[in-house]
């Protein structure tokens, strides 16, 4: 019979012949490519830079990596998210669902907010896909998907898949009647929206259940734009793999993922243009400026870290991924090869200097660095401060305790204005504030140098040498009495401290009660940060915990150079540690409430940020939020005057075990892991 329809002519014989060649077709084995290949011959890029082109790793790595995870990862839900304009819904909703349907040839569940959005994403989104491959022959002739129109809601191809689109809005039926192995769900975080209109579960749990009969066969994809830390999406991703896409550093050959706060250059741009121009990415770890080439290199060697995984310095990856069913899948502008990091660069400029910085600053995080954003939060500063001011010792103003180990005054100066805080210590480490106030430079009078050496000699007579009251009735003087040098219109005039200050101190001949001090920190009110010195020497004389004693030449006395950041830290630390615990500070005893108002603001005028620096890595430093901070210098130098004297945190200590295993108490974490006091870290 073959020879005589190989003898057919016309329009009959190519009839023939292409349903033979059908119906051998349809007799192989359909071999199943995977998710990568199917893009790789198949799809053609519909809009944009690429219009017209098949799909290629090369352009957005990212894309080949998530797909990877597609075809040969252990998870079964896959949760997306990515920056805007790069690809996302492309990679993570089009692709997929074009795949089941052509490649698997089975029905898919899409689901979406509402049904308005399913006609927006079959004809601006999945359509377009379709018709620039092969497949657009297995469109519908007639009915739904044939033709424009409004209402789009099951889609039954050629080859006999189907498409059917569902909801979050309207009552649960709406979800239900129709059973699939693969669901695909974008703009998740919007189906919360739809919660309350449900009896039943959410409607992600509720589209899910279209796969139930499939079990563990059952695939799952979700795909949005992070909205908040409480989004469907973010949780989905943290809950999960948490996967970051890693990329080896040409300068230092560590896996890193720069992120926001790694890109540098732009900040100090007087014009967008010259933002564009000046924006550099930073390595997390080792600081050196990446081009923009190396970036693109880098890129091209993405790796990917799931949560339970390490980086090692020789940039191996090591340990197992959690055990979850759930993939969490992130990437970010410094990923996005859409985007040069001019353009990056010039996008933080612009959101920076916006009327609405704050509406900016949100768009920035979700759209450009796929990060969730936090609405402000109202200033807690003063409910800080007034439960700072409640923290009551025994006893009353001007009592040194009788127990106290030693007593140390900090003193901090002003123009017209001088500071004090005297703190007595005990043995546990412990502090009682035993007196503040304030006293006069007449500067107007005699000039700031002479008001200045007038004031510190007044304060020594009047204050220091008289000394507090004990219970036993005998006067307690200072042991130490630490005075800021660090003046700061002597800075602003390019000296190392106020020379009223050395002069004073030169007076006291061999007396080391009083010491001058020069604070260090990475602060923009400190002129260096604080070094260590490694060893002692003939400058150095004595080395301790964020300070150290050496002596100047220039101004022939013994200064004190402490790490402003580290005590400020250790005195915010005491005033958190519960009162009856050991290290804790207490104000002096007052039947008014309202007593420690001004000093307890001042301890509570700076708070800890942390930033990268180009060429020193991640920085914690601290800021003010008010002017009025003098007190709280004066506290932190009389802390450390009080390390100096032997102060330490003792530990209360506990009946030894005879039996049973040891239990350790677990500390107290931040969100990100680390522990909460900077000495645990």
């Amino acid at each position: 019979m073959l020879p005589n329809l190989m003898n057919l002519t016309g329009e009959t014989a190519q009839a023939v012949r292409a349903e033979l060649y059908w119906t051998l077709g349809t007799a192989r084995a359909h071999r199943v490519r995977t998710t990568r290949q199917f893009a790789e011959e198949e799809i053609v890029i519909p809009e944009g830079r690429y219009q017209g082109r098949k799909w290629r790793a090369y352009r957005q790595p990212y894309g080949a990596l998530l797909f990877d995870c597609f075809d040969h990862g252990p998870w079964r839900r896959r949760a997306v998210c990515g920056c805007v304009q790069s690809g996302k819904t492309f990679h993570a909703f089009v692709v997929p669902i074009v795949y089941v349907l052509f490649e698997l040839i089975e029905p898919v569940v899409v689901g979406v907010p509402t049904m308005d959005l399913a006609h927006d994403k079959w004809q601006d989104e999945i359509l377009p896909v379709i018709r620039r491959t092969r497949y657009v022959d297995l469109l519908p002739l007639h009915g739904v998907g044939s033709r424009g129109g409004s209402r789009v809601e099951e889609i039954t191809f050629r080859n006999g898949a189907k498409l059917k689109f569902m909801s979050g809005m309207g009552g649960d039926e709406k979800r239900s009647g129709f059973t699939a192995r693969v669901v695909v769900a974008t703009e998740v975080d919007k189906f919360d929206e739809a919660r309350e209109a449900s009896r039943e579960a959410d409607p992600i749990s509720q589209l899910e259940g279209r796969t139930e009969s499939y079990d563990q066969e059952a695939e799952i994809d979700l795909e949005c734009t992070v909205s908040t830390k409480a989004g469907r999406i973010w949780q989905e991703y943290i809950q999960g793999t948490a996967t970051r896409i890693v990329h080896p550093c040409p300068h230092c050959g560590r896996l890193v993922s720069p992120e926001r706060e790694h890109l540098h250059g732009w900040q100090e741009a007087e014009t967008k243009l010259q933002a564009r121009r000046e924006a550099y990415f930073c390595c997390p770890e080792c600081a050196e400026r990446l081009s923009e080439a190396q970036r693109r290199q880098m890129v091209q060697q993405s790796r990917l870290v799931h949560r339970g995984q390490e980086t090692t310095p020789d940039g191996r990856i090591v340990g197992e991924p959690i055990e979850t069913d759930t993939l969490g899948f992130r990437w970010s502008a410094f990923q996005n090869l859409f985007w040069s990091t001019g353009k990056i660069g010039a996008k933080e400029w612009a959101g920076a200097r916006a009327e609405d910085e704050e509406n900016a600053k949100k768009a920035l995080l979700q759209f450009t660095w796929a990060l969730p954003y936090e609405p402000p939060l109202w200033d807690d500063t003063p409910l800080v401060a007034a439960v700072v001011r409640k923290r009551f010792g025994r006893e009353t103003k001007g009592l040194v305790p009788e127990d106290a180990k030693c007593l140390t005054v900090g003193v901090d100066l002003g123009k017209r204005v001088g500071w004090w805080v005297a703190i007595a210590w005990r043995e546990d480490g412990s502090g009682h504030v035993v007196d503040y106030g304030t006293f006069e430079i007449p500067s107007d009078d005699l000039g700031v140098d002479r008001a200045m050496l007038a004031a510190l000699r007044d304060l020594k007579e009047n204050l220091i040498l008289p000394g507090w009251a004990t219970r036993p009735g005998q006067p307690r003087v200072a042991d130490q009495v630490w005075i800021d040098a660090g003046y700061q219109g002597d800075r602003a005039r390019g000296g190392d401290g106020t020379e009223p200050v050395y002069a004073f101190i030169r007076e006291q001949g061999r007396d080391r009660r009083f010491r001058p001090t020069l604070g260090r920190g990475a602060g923009q009110e400190y002129r260096k940060s604080y070094t260590r010195p490694k060893k002692t020497g003939a400058e150095v004389k004595h080395i301790g915990e964020g300070y150290h004693v050496a002596w100047q030449p220039k101004h022939r006395v013994f200064v004190v150079e402490m790490n402003a950041d580290l005590w400020k830290s250790q005195l915010h630390e005491r005033l958190a540690t519960p009162e009856d615990q050991p290290g804790a500070l207490r104000f002096f005893h007052s039947t008014n409430p309202n007593e420690h108002v001004t000093i307890s603001k001042h301890f509570t005028a700076e708070k800890i940020v942390e930033e990268f620096k180009p060429g020193k890595g991640l920085l914690r430093r601290w800021v003010r939020q008010s002017r009025a901070n003098h007190y709280f210098d004066c506290a932190y130098a009389a802390c450390a005057a009080g390390h100096l004297l032997g102060v330490r945190i003792i530990a209360e200590s506990t009946p030894a075990r005879t039996s049973g295993p040891t239990i350790r108490p677990t500390p107290v974490r931040r969100p990100d892991g680390r522990a909460f006091l900077i000495t645990e870290r």
